[in-house]
């Protein structure tokens, strides 16, 4: 008689399982690579106010992009977040739909401060690591500016843009829809006689918009920002929602669609080779959250990553 095959139990988690596991291949990891953050303040946390390192933000699972955990209520939870990252990843480093640089990261073990959440210790050389200073001072950081801009990084080697995604400027009729997006969510400007006192609602003119960037693909679908010009209001209050910029998508199948706001555009790249580009946006929405996030299926849906520096 035959001995029964034995029966072996297989544990997974979600993290990990799934289309990846599936497909024989490891998880699709997406992540930036941060500038060491060297400013005052931070030299209480021991990983970001190093050299440079990598955050690890979203992961890909079936058809969906998927932020990593970043839901620890208290330091003792904290202390074993990182048991649901991954232990090591090497990196493709992506700019302007080319690849740059390709550098290894490590798992940094236990974590003390939630201001590194996802963050990892590059193995590489530092001399080798890719640095792009043109344009780094776009990006705020809660404690200020860094040294070099964020740079997209991928661990399979997918970087290129095939919706070819370009700076542009609007047209004239743009600009209208523009406006009149703008004006739906802001329609009047605060107006103080000394800055932090009582305001009194008033009308602002066209030109006291300022257009932020724009971005226009081969398709010719189009997104971009903008944001009220504060200088007549002198209120002066912190964080007034009336002054954010906002984002808005225009496309030829769903008309002008708002992105959110507190966004800068970091990079569009097929991370998923799926034919069709993805965008990261670095995301500072207050005194205390800042992140990223990855839009896909032509910015229908949304991947959202965000930390608190405390």
């Amino acid at each position: 008689m035959k001995s029964a095959a034995p029966f072996v139990l297989v544990v997974c988690s979600a993290l990990f399982c799934g289309a990846a596991i599936a497909a024989g291949e490891p998880p699709l990891y997406v992540g930036v690579l941060e500038d060491g953050q060297a400013f005052p303040g931070y030299h209480q946390f021991p990983i970001l106010s190093a050299e440079p390192h990598v955050r690890i933000a979203f992961r890909k699972q079936g058809a969906d992009w998927l932020p990593m955990d970043t839901n620890y209520a208290d330091p003792t939870a904290l202390e074993v977040a990182n048991a649901t990252y991954p232990s090591a990843v090497d990196w493709t480093v992506v700019f302007d739909g080319k690849a740059i640089g390709h550098i290894s990261s490590r798992n940094p073990g236990p974590l003390h401060w939630f201001a590194d959440l996802g963050v990892q210790i590059i193995t590489t050389d530092l001399t080798n690591i890719p640095k792009i200073s043109a344009g780094a001072r776009q990006f705020e950081y809660t404690m200020g500016a860094a040294g070099s801009r964020p740079l997209l990084v991928v661990s399979r080697p997918n970087f290129l843009d095939p919706q070819h995604w370009r700076p542009t400027t609007l047209s004239a009729a743009e600009k209208a829809l523009a406006i009149e997006a703008l004006r739906k969510i802001v329609p009047r400007m605060p107006r103080c006689e000394q800055p932090e006192t009582q305001a009194t609602m008033v009308p602002y003119a066209d030109n006291e918009i300022i257009f932020i960037k724009a971005y226009r693909s081969a398709a010719n679908e189009v997104f971009f920002g903008e944001r009220l010009d504060g200088k007549r209001s002198i209120c002066g209050w912190f964080d007034d929602q009336h002054f954010f910029d906002y984002w808005f998508v225009l496309t030829a199948g769903h008309g002008l669609r708002p992105l959110g706001h507190g966004l800068m555009p970091m990079e569009a790249a097929d991370l998923d080779n799926s034919g069709k580009s993805q965008w990261i946006f670095h995301s500072l929405r207050a005194e205390d959250s800042e992140g990223y996030e990855l839009y896909y299926d032509d910015f229908s849906r949304l991947a959202s990553f965000h930390w608190s520096e405390h």
